[in-house]
């Protein structure tokens, strides 16, 4: 981390409330789609060629516009449920006692799934090709198995080093103040990779774990 990096961070606005924001619906999208209907009908009932072909156009350009938005808030429904249909006609898929559901993902070279924490869900990742590495595996079960035990290890250090960070950044000491796991990255010969979600969605935090101590917190953007 570099003195720009913590000066830019501090200078930065507040991260807006995004429920504050107005979100297009796929309602909404079917209304425009509507109307963009509408115009294109009026526009065939004008005899005049010039303010005609304005009007279909608009009316085209509502009902493209519209469609597409309906068509990419569909696919972001029914993409993770095809994705997991697809992985297991490939047979890209591992169910295991403890970790749930594993997907390959054959292009990370690893297997990917997710266990429940209280309101959220926490993402795994192991290493593996074909098959996840069974080493990792083993160490993933442990992980999940003492949970308990490995957050309060991960609060106290993110607590910690607040703390430490807070005398020269305050900033960024309440940015890690409100850091959330996000996701466990198993990796061969190498420590556990910790992610986080922080207040800036552009900012990537993580940190390793290994020998069960937490270490090297750092942030990139």
């Amino acid at each position: 981390m570099s003195a720009d990096d913590s000066s830019r961070l501090a200078s930065d606005p507040p991260p807006r409330d995004d429920h504050d924001k107005v979100q297009p619906t796929v309602r909404d999208a079917l209304i425009g789609a509507a109307i963009g209907l509408l115009l294109i009908y009026a526009g065939t009932r004008i005899s005049y060629w010039i303010p005609r072909w304005l009007v279909i156009g608009a009316g085209l350009m509502f009902v493209g516009v519209m469609s597409a938005f309906v068509i990419s808030a569909i696919w972001t429904k029914v993409s993770p449920r095809a994705h997991r249909i697809m992985s297991r006609a490939r047979g890209h898929v591992r169910e295991d006692p403890q970790l749930g559901t594993l997907i390959r993902n054959v292009k990370a070279e690893a297997w990917e799934g997710g266990f429940k924490v209280r309101d959220r869900t926490v993402e795994i990742l192991i290493d593996g090709k074909a098959e996840p590495n069974p080493a990792l595996v083993a160490y993933a079960r442990e992980l999940v198995a003492d949970f308990d035990t490995f957050e309060r290890r991960l609060n106290d250090y993110l607590a910690q080093t607040a703390k430490e960070w807070a005398s020269e950044a305050p900033e960024l000491g309440a940015d890690i103040s409100a850091l959330r796991l996000s996701s466990i990255k198993l990796r061969s010969r190498q420590p556990v990779l910790v992610d986080f979600d922080g207040p800036d969605v552009d900012v990537y935090w993580s940190c390793e774990y290994a020998d069960g101590n937490f270490s090297g917190l750092d942030f990139d953007s």
